[in-house]
């Protein structure tokens, strides 16, 4: 009887033990419409009581702390308000729970073991670096604002040539930091070494810089890459005559229209707008939707609402709080009857940003056609954000147009926008790929620069 009480005993002790070792780091991974997305959990004890923290690392998610975190009878439930979101599972043996993710009315299968899953960068440059990097600060005088960068340069004598690369979409720092890939940061670590100086700064609201980058235009984007140009051409250690922007996206809108008013030496343009603005976001929706599953019928449909809104913006001459209010009217007099008031709301939102407006309103031959000093364009098959072949002959026409021969073009196969080797060109697959960028394309814009310096 006491040798059983012993083993009862001891069953019990072990038992408690694991009741209280739900405490540790958990990964899962979602499947969802052909991709995968991989889930972290942090969970641990403070004052007697559970609370987690949650990470997505190919969302740039990164230890998000949870609403509430609770562990009854084996059953863990999550709740993440922030996200709309809640997890719940069953823990069944020590190191597996087995549940579900449930967001927006979805619910997906989300099982857990003990880990924690971090995704690899293994392109991404780690010093020491052999070569000069000094960060620096510099003023755009018209508005009266500091921008910090970092220059780096083959040696600390000397003087070189340099370019400035120039960031996409949305608020970006000087690495162009996006899902944890740095890609601006190898482009200046490969060009460097190469022999040739890069420039990079953080956007204006972004970093070290000050300004406001939700109120800034198109306008203002290129009077801080003109005052970082401005800095550069009085240095002693930079050839004046030999300074070159590379745009990536909407940088590659601002680089040719600062180089038609500066002596810029050459331009590189990747992934850049060729087509007019509106059309090009049309065929950025439409291959998103097609990646999704949608056929072409559903995709002529689902556009109209925006060929039709992106029509009235490109033919409006209403302008600041007015021209507000004729798009609200002009999206309920049209499309009541077929969304509702808050999907209305936010399209309107999304279209009244300075920056959409700006794209939208984008005519890139106008200026394109004035640029005579070199260019490289390149662009990738799996590009959906900025598709390719259209994108990439609009370029070159629009260049040629204006008499300038020294025009070159370069489309990769299976490249995405940010120019990694990818399955199918969604979105959702850039955190997931361990490649910042392909060294196919690396090494091209090298040995291009290296001609034409």
């Amino acid at each position: 009887m006491k040798f059983f009480y012993i083993i009862l005993f001891s069953l019990l002790i072990s038992f408690t033990n694991y009741a209280q070792d739900i405490s540790g780091d958990w990964t899962g991974e979602l499947n969802f419409a052909g991709t995968s997305l991989v889930i972290n959990f942090k969970i641990y004890k403070s004052e007697g009581k559970y609370q987690s923290l949650i990470s997505s690392p190919a969302q740039n998610l990164s230890d998000l702390k949870t609403t509430s975190t609770s562990l009854a009878d084996s059953l863990l439930t999550i709740d993440i308000e922030t996200l709309r979101a809640k997890y719940k599972g069953k823990w069944s043996t020590k190191d597996t729970i087995a549940g579900n993710f449930i967001q927006n009315g979805m619910s997906l299968k989300l099982n857990l073991s003990r880990g924690n899953t971090k995704l690899e960068r293994p392109q991404e440059p780690q010093p020491p670096f052999d070569y000069y990097v000094e960060d620096v600060v510099f003023t755009n005088a018209k508005d009266s604002i500091d921008l910090a960068g970092t220059l780096t340069l083959p040696k600390k004598e000397g003087e070189f040539p340099v370019v400035i690369l120039i960031s996409g979409t949305g608020p970006q720092d000087r690495n162009s930091t996006i899902l944890r890939h740095k890609p601006f940061l190898l482009l200046a670590h490969e060009l460097t070494q190469s022999g040739v100086g890069v420039f990079r700064f953080d956007e204006r609201g972004v970093g070290e810089s000050e300004g406001e980058f939700l109120k800034a235009e198109l306008e203002d984007f290129i009077t801080d890459v003109k005052s970082a140009y401005d800095f550069l051409k009085v240095r002693d250690d930079i050839n004046s005559e030999k300074i070159g922007l590379l745009g990536h996206s909407i940088g590659g809108v601002v680089a040719p229209r600062l180089a038609v008013k500066e002596d810029i030496s050459f331009l590189i343009l990747l992934a850049a707008p060729g087509i007019d603005g509106d059309k090009m976001m049309l065929k950025q929706r439409a291959d998103f939707l097609k990646i999704r599953g949608l056929n072409d019928t559903q995709v002529e449909q689902s556009n109209e609402i925006f060929e039709n809104t992106f029509k009235f913006i490109r033919t409006s001459s209403a302008t600041g709080k007015q021209f507000e209010v004729e798009l609200i009217q002009f999206m309920k007099e049209n499309y009541a009857d077929v969304m509702m008031e808050k999907e209305l709301k936010a399209i309107v939102e999304q279209v009244l940003s300075k920056e959409i407006l700006g794209l939208l309103r984008n005519r890139p031959s106008q200026y394109l056609s004035l640029v005579d000093c070199p260019v490289l364009a390149i662009g990738g098959t799996n590009d959906f954000q900025v598709s390719s072949k259209e994108n990439l002959e609009a370029i070159e026409l629009a260049v040629k147009k204006g008499g300038n021969e020294k025009i070159e073009i370069k489309e990769f196969e299976g490249l995405n926008h940010l120019f990694q080797e990818s399955e199918t060109g969604d979105s959702a697959e850039y955190g997931t790929i361990e490649q910042t960028m392909s060294p196919e394309v690396l090494k091209y814009i090298k040995d291009w620069m290296m001609r034409t310096l």
